[in-house]
């Protein structure tokens, strides 16, 4: 597939913008929308994405996959690996915190956040994306988690064309990949980058906390945790946390 891409100086959010127009986009190109801005950005759980002008990348890949593609719930993680394989081919250091964020120095960098509409001949793939790229560590104060930028952790500023561009070329590489044969052949990469693992994390999925130690992640992109009792429970989405959330 090609992209084609759709950019604004400000939006309210990429994500929210691609469901609305979706019906006019090119069926058999992934359309990606991006902006300098967006006024009404959120993350998982509905978190607000701290979004300010000109300094970081916020963008939504909008494509089409057949209706019984498998491992679909790991296509956050398949994102979050392709910007992470960017990040070390820039020598640095990156973990991937399950399911959808990435980290540099155990601060999050991105975040990713995947939803699908099912229709009767396809299934409709929503992907955004945020990464904090030229944002100021006065601006990462304000976020409610630890949070850090790749100007902060390289002392230089990014070309946030050119690191879209490279990201559509992994995003690319890897969604065929995905197409062909599902998670499995991002699990042994993603697993090297997990963060948290053998430590005790708590999961939330929006009404229920489970505490566990992380034990790994499976072939179809689930994540395995480790009870008190020994029993190891297997989820497809939560939020994940060192802390117990409140």
């Amino acid at each position: 597939m090609q992209i084609q891409e759709l950019h604004f100086d400000s939006i309210d959010s990429t994500q929210l913008y691609a469901k609305r127009e979706v019906a006019t986009f090119a069926p058999d190109r992934i359309t990606c929308v991006v902006a300098d801005e967006q006024t009404e950005g959120h993350g998982r759980m509905q978190r607000k994405w701290i979004s300010p002008k000109g300094v970081n990348l916020y963008a939504t890949f909008c494509f089409r996959l057949p209706l019984k593609t498998p491992n679909l719930e790991s296509l956050a993680i398949v994102m979050a690996h392709s910007f992470a394989s960017l990040l070390l081919k820039e020598n640095l250091h990156p973990k991937i915190k399950w399911p959808n964020d990435v980290q540099l120095g155990g601060k999050k960098v991105a975040g990713v956040l995947s939803e699908t509409i099912f229709e009767k001949d396809c299934t409709q793939i929503f992907l955004g994306i945020g990464i904090n790229v030229n944002m100021d560590q006065n601006d990462l104060n304000k976020i409610d988690q630890p949070a850090t930028s790749l100007k902060v952790q390289t002392h230089r500023m990014w070309n946030r064309v050119d690191l879209l561009h490279h990201l559509e070329e992994h995003f690319l590489r890897d969604l065929k990949l995905f197409q062909k044969e599902g998670f499995k052949p991002f699990h042994q990469k993603v697993s090297s980058l997990l963060a948290y693992q053998g430590e005790t994390i708590y999961c939330f999925d929006g009404k229920k906390t489970w505490e566990g130690t992380l034990e790994s992640i499976g072939l179809d992109g689930r994540l395995k945790l480790r009870m008190k009792d020994g029993t190891v429970l297997e989820l497809f989405s939560a939020d994940v946390s060192l802390n117990q959330p409140r």
